[in-house]
């Protein structure tokens, strides 16, 4: 994997922070250096920050304050990542906000990515949500975050799920909406995320003799404050 920039980005809801994390991990596995950064002023609820202990015992760097994060922090955030970004030795994956306003603080590290180079700008998809349930809502959301960001999206994650309710025909429903998006916007679908009960060589094998995308295995992390209230 060549590239050095990952950034996460899609509507609130989409699961981008729990890909994010992930996504970091993932990368620890065969790189020294990774950092995350955690730019999402919009979700209250999924927050990269508020794993901390797991990326410090997995020695991930996180970027982010240590309290919520508001506009006023951002110039703060922004300049940390820029100074990661230019340490080419580091893997930097960054989770943006939950909509096409979320992905403005990108705006002022743009010249600084394509400078770089070697960077990936991932749209997360999971139709369950409200405005993506279909292929023109993705392609209105990819034209949007693009629109904000200045930064031409690269791919596509298919993150279709409901957490611990999640069956196999959700997963292929909407790996085949971001199939054709991808297709439309002509960039590839990169990625068909499976909960990790789920991810079994059967369907494995399926999904990717299917679609163009991998099969990426997803931890679910994140949970509401309700969500772990009822948790036993």
């Amino acid at each position: 994997m060549d590239k050095r920039i990952f950034i996460f980005s899609g509507y609130y809801g989409s699961g981008k922070t729990e890909v994010a994390s992930n996504f970091a991990l993932f990368l620890k596995k065969n790189h020294e250096h990774v950092a995350l950064a955690d730019m999402d002023v919009v979700n209250p609820y999924f927050r990269s920050r508020d794993k901390e202990i797991l990326f410090r015992e997995n020695g991930i760097k996180l970027i982010a304050p240590p309290s919520r994060v508001n506009s006023a922090d951002l110039p703060v955030i922004t300049a940390s990542i820029g100074g990661m970004i230019d340490q080419d030795d580091y893997k930097v994956v960054l989770d943006m906000g939950g909509d096409d306003v979320g992905t403005i603080p990108l705006g002022s590290l743009r010249k600084r990515i394509q400078e770089k180079g070697r960077f990936e700008v991932f749209i997360i998809v999971n139709v369950n949500r409200p405005f993506t349930r279909d292929t023109d809502g993705i392609i209105k959301m990819a034209k949007l975050i693009e629109k904000m960001s200045e930064l031409h999206p690269t791919a596509i994650i298919s993150n279709t799920h409901m957490k611990e309710l999640t069956d196999r025909e959700m997963i292929l429903r909407g790996a085949e909406y971001c199939s054709e998006a991808s297709l439309r916007l002509n960039i590839p679908l990169a990625y068909i995320t499976v909960p990790a009960f789920l991810d079994e060589p059967s369907f494995r094998e399926s999904l990717e003799s299917r679609f163009e995308g991998d099969v990426f295995p997803l931890e679910l992390f994140y949970h509401t404050p309700w969500e772990e209230k009822s948790t036993p």
